[in-house]
């Protein structure tokens, strides 16, 4: 099976007793005594897929950095990340750029969901308007609601497949014929863009459709909240993990950076090694949200966040704010970022390849039973966002044969299994597989399940998800 040496299987993983994807199972979903009983007497282990983070190691380099770091330092340190962030935003610069990200611009912070905190309690007050999207990343609006700010909710279009369209082994939209793909579905309605709003707090690539906007999109949002004056705040920390309709690695530009080609005129084409400033009347005050952590794993030091803010004033009041409260990124988040940055990518690029694989065989899943469900994963991202309410009564074949490992005499056997698929999040853990429910992001009857681990590990919890014995 290809890439399945980039994930630790889960008899290895659990050895680590800390870590909360294993750790907190039983108590945050098999929360009775007898809940608990039933998993263990069904000697079928719960497969957790519900935490964002991935079942592979981080990149030697980042290690090896962070213990020399340990070994020779003490006491406080002053490292600065800009210059390390501003090359990263280098390498997927767009062709057409609306700006640059330079080393000035950046502002490092000890978590995207805590900079947002510190950026509506600066800029914004109680009972004021705040956009966000829908279905999106929760904290992001319990976050605005505790601030006492009135969130206002905009609709993500969210890409479905089906097993009836011909598509290619795709991620992230069905398609009409073998080739093109309908963008159509990966818009948000800009009419419902609200002017009254003072922010506009954008989860991008969306948390949990993995939907990336157009450029012309981001450019109609980016112009809209800079006439209106409103803040816009992005939530970027998935962009690393981007793929095109063919599900290969790519890469997507900082929010806003892109700009369409057919709308520029030749002069501006001319000048294309260098950034266009397109004059849209008022300075975007635009604060980007990044992080080293998701990216290379390193949620357990954690790898330093950051903010890239290139209006001055928006800037220097944020990085007051931020310093005031004291939730500047930590020196060992520093240092396992720059490492990140400077020395990571082939670690990365291995790490995407193996997630487009896993999508595929997603994709392969459902197309080989003939199981026509409602589906996505977006162009981003590594979540496989599931409709159970979308699945077929019947499919062609209800009845499957799967091989099982070799039993205690070395023999294998084959198990037949009946197509009875879940109809609930409470179903789905029943069967074993533990996943996000889909209510407190904004959609009931949908599941969010984590593709960064073994592809084996997947086969199964589909299975489970679609047959019994």
């Amino acid at each position: 099976m290809p890439h399945k040496d980039v994930w630790q299987a889960p008899a290895h993983l659990k050895l680590d007793q800390t870590r909360l994807k294993y750790s907190a199972i039983l108590p945050r979903f098999y929360s009775t005594v007898a809940q608990q009983t039933s998993v263990i007497d069904s000697q079928q282990e719960p497969i957790a897929m519900w935490i964002a983070d991935m079942d592979v190691p981080p990149c030697d380099y980042i290690l090896s950095a962070v213990t020399k770091n340990l070994r020779s330092t003490y006491g406080y340190q002053s490292l600065d990340i800009g210059e390390a962030v501003a090359k990263r935003f280098e390498r997927s610069s767009p062709k057409y750029s609306r700006f640059e990200v330079k080393s000035s611009d950046v502002v490092d912070v000890a978590s995207v969901i805590g900079a947002i905190d510190v950026a509506l309690r600066t800029f914004c007050k109680a009972r004021q308007k705040v956009m966000v999207l829908t279905p999106t990343y929760s904290p992001i609006v319990e976050t605005v609601k505790n601030n006492d700010l009135e969130p206002i909710y905009i609709p993500v279009g969210q890409p479905d497949y089906t097993v009836e369209e011909k598509y290619t082994d795709v991620a992230w939209s069905h398609t009409s014929n073998e080739q093109s793909i309908d963008d159509s579905f990966n818009e948000i309605d800009l009419n419902a863009l609200d002017k009254s709003s003072v922010a506009f707090v954008i989860c991008h690539p969306n948390n949990p459709t993995g939907t990336v906007l157009s450029a012309s999109a981001q450019r109609k949002i980016v112009d809209f909240c800079a006439y209106h004056n409103i803040l816009l705040i992005t939530d970027e920390v998935h962009s690393e993990f981007a793929f095109n309709s063919h599900n290969e690695p790519t890469l997507i530009p900082i929010f806003g950076c892109e700009l369409d080609s057919a709308c520029l005129s030749e002069a501006e084409k001319s000048e294309q090694d260098k950034p266009i400033d397109k004059n849209i009347g008022h300075t975007p005050r635009i604060i980007h949200l990044n992080s080293a952590s998701k990216a290379f794993n390193l949620a357990s030091i954690p790898g330093a966040s950051y903010a890239v803010i290139k209006d001055q004033r928006t800037r220097d009041k944020f990085s007051q704010a931020i310093s005031a409260r004291h939730l500047n990124a930590s020196n060992l988040g520093k240092v396992a970022l720059i490492a990140a940055y400077e020395n990571g990518s082939t670690w990365l690029d291995t790490v995407k390849s193996a997630l487009a694989f896993n999508r595929k065989l997603v994709v392969r899943f459902f197309k080989h039973y003939g199981i026509n469900v409602s589906y996505t994963m977006g162009s981003a991202g590594y979540f496989l966002w599931l409709n159970l309410a979308s699945f077929p009564l019947k499919i062609s074949q209800p009845m499957v044969s799967v091989e099982t490992a070799k039993d205690s005499m070395g023999k294998e056997s084959d198990q037949i299994l009946r197509y009875s698929p879940v109809a609930s999040v409470e179903q789905c853990i029943e069967r074993g597989v533990v996943g996000n429910d889909g209510a407190p992001f904004g959609a009931p009857n949908y599941i969010r399940l984590n593709l960064a681990c073994h592809p084996a590990v997947i086969e199964t919890a589909l299975q489970r998800l679609c047959f019994t014995l």
